[in-house]
């Protein structure tokens, strides 16, 4: 991302934002994770943006969503990639509430840049800029804490756990302190901001070398992270990637067995979430609605149902309110508490959760044809009479990348997910 493009779209969020706020100089968040072009583009958006700032500097953006809220901002900007490799930049534009802005919204901010004037948006007429690095961290700490819940706080202080945490050169380095103040033996690996070792993503061949960190310290697990920490991964002690299914559900089970009334609970989820999650559901008496896939989907479907947790179960981030998006850290000391009241170890603890095998494949295909391939699945399905949502089931578009259809299958025989989707792929190629 260049520069001239970067700013031009701080300033189209800006001119969004006043009609917003309806304020003149509204109070704008703006924090960047690690990558190499963050600072420089956050300097640039400091040069240009007419308005009061907030400067939350290098953070995660779970700090600077919560930064938001915390010193009542009208909105805020995150520069960010989020888990794609270190050379991709981008932004993640917030309301007052600290949440991405929805479809409607950002495509206002997006049409503003289509059609906007740029010749007078350097002229700054009225700003003050703060810096806000430390209290936001420290208030996000805090927050973060209320939301563990400070007598789980005190079950992990008692608990006696050691873990890993990787980073990877990322905003997830502040981890540290914070499991150490809930009394976690936290050793870091990659800890040096904008230092990447290993590929951004934290997934199983990514974190595989951790294995050998775990043995050598003795520790119960390994956390990673991506670059601004809004999910988390987490490797075993035997090496086995524990997926964001197994985190979200296991986060879900944690949260309903604190809840007062857990029967009148909502846990929302998006459709390529596993049935494990459901299951745990089910077993508090608790209701599961679904959303669409993407963050701000199961966000506003929160709200609507006022749920007491959510998440993605393709990515292991779980979103807790207050908080209005995805947080690694938050889920990590959810999942630290669970061990914690248990009293057993993590890979024991999965071993008492229902089994299900979650199949993915990624399929390419002739923009053009897509709706075409659509229908031809639709009707396939259709014809067979399968329902989505039975006990094992194959879903997918990807709206993110437009010649891409994800593929999935979920059952809890693995026979049948790879029966599922090994049909869809055959359905996919002979549509395509």
């Amino acid at each position: 991302m260049t520069d001239s493009i970067a700013v031009k779209y701080a300033w189209s969020y800006l001119s969004f934002l006043r009609r917003e706020a309806g304020k003149k100089t509204p109070t704008i968040a703006l924090g960047t994770d690690t990558r190499p072009s963050g600072i420089r583009i956050s300097d640039a958006i400091l040069g240009v943006l007419d308005c009061s700032i907030i400067d939350v500097g290098i953070a995660p953006t779970p700090a600077i969503e919560f930064a938001v809220r915390h010193f009542d901002a009208d909105g805020g900007i995150v520069i960010t990639a989020s888990h794609n490799e270190p050379y991709w930049n981008g932004f993640k534009f917030l309301g007052n509430d600290g949440g991405v802005l929805n479809e409607e919204d950002i495509s206002k901010v997006i049409q503003n840049f289509r059609i906007g004037s740029f010749k007078n948006f350097h002229k700054i007429q009225e700003r003050k800029i703060i810096e806000k690095n430390s209290e936001a961290i420290k208030g996000y700490a805090e927050f973060a804490f209320d939301i563990a819940g400070r007598k789980n706080i005190e079950a992990i202080k008692n608990s006696g756990q050691k873990i890993i945490i990787d980073p990877n050169g990322g905003t997830g380095a502040i981890s540290k302190k914070i499991l150490e103040q809930a009394g976690v033996n936290t050793i870091g690996v990659n800890m040096r901001y904008g230092e990447f070792s290993r590929a951004i993503e934290p997934t199983e061949d990514s974190l595989l070398y951790l294995k050998n960190v775990i043995d050598e310290k003795n520790a119960d697990f390994a956390a990673g992270f991506d670059c601004d920490a809004d999910r988390v991964d987490i490797l075993m002690k035997h090496g086995q990637l524990l997926s964001g299914n197994y985190i979200l559900a296991l986060t879900v089970d944690e949260v309903l067995s604190n809840a007062k009334n857990p029967k009148n609970q909502v846990v929302v989820v998006n459709d390529a979430t596993s049935n494990v999650v459901r299951d745990i559901v089910q077993k508090y008496g608790a209701k599961v609605k679904e959303a669409e896939v993407g963050e701000i989907n199961v966000i506003e479907e929160m709200q609507k149902s006022k749920a007491i947790i959510g998440g993605e179960g393709s990515s292991g981030g779980v979103i807790i309110p207050p908080s209005r998006c995805r947080d690694g850290i938050i889920t990590l000391l959810k999942i630290l508490s669970y061990i914690a009241k248990k009293g057993m170890k993590l890979a024991d603890i999965i071993e008492k959760f229902p089994k299900y095998y979650t199949l993915r494949r990624k399929m390419e295909f002739e923009k053009p044809r897509h709706d075409k391939i659509k229908e031809y699945l639709k009707h396939y399905y259709i014809k067979k009479g399968l329902s989505i949502m039975e006990n094992g089931g194959t879903k997918g578009a990807s709206k993110t990348e437009a010649n891409i259809f994800r593929i999935m299958s979920d059952s809890n025989k693995k026979e049948e997910a790879e029966k599922l989707i090994n049909e869809a792929v055959d359905v996919f190629k002979h549509a395509s």
